[in-house]
């Protein structure tokens, strides 16, 4: 991994970049649910501007390049984290492992909570090892379901 990759929050000349990385990174999830419609491919950067309104959007760089990306918002105590993305040339370097530590930073002693498609062992396990347990399905298609993830900070 690059000793230059760095984590910082995001603003609003970095989404057209974000949201180009995550349209690249959930296209495998599209292949895998057998579904091109899946939000994340659909947002438009209108769409992402007004989320970065009520959201903390870091972003993981490498000199001036964007390579991952998470987001976050605090509703009450639960910190609600969505859309981690890592570019496919800079995975299993331990950048989604950061960009997570980070959110959680970001929001202190919150109960923070995710989804994560049932498909998607790889961001399961991530996250399991980062201390979310499951806590429910929800089906969202008759392809996909969402595996519901949560951790108290003090975990």
């Amino acid at each position: 991994m690059s000793a230059d990759i760095k984590i910082l929050k995001s603003n609003e000349n970095d989404l057209p970049e974000i949201l180009e990385l995550q349209k690249l990174c959930f296209s495998e999830n599209a292949i895998r649910y057998n579904d091109p419609n899946i939000p994340p491919l659909k947002q438009t950067l209108d769409e992402l501007i007004e989320e970065a309104k009520s959201h903390v959007i870091l972003k993981a760089v490498d000199g001036a390049k964007i390579i991952g990306s998470v987001r976050g918002c605090r509703k009450t105590d639960h910190c609600y984290i969505g859309r981690l993305i890592v570019h496919p040339d800079y995975q299993n370097q331990g950048i989604g492992r950061r960009l997570m530590a980070a959110m959680e930073n970001e929001f202190g002693d919150s109960v923070f909570e995710l989804t994560a498609g049932h498909l998607d062992d790889k961001n399961i396990s991530l996250y399991q090892k980062l201390g979310y347990k499951t806590y429910g399905t929800e089906k969202i298609s008759d392809n996909l379901s969402f595996v519901l993830m949560r951790k108290n900070k003090n975990n």
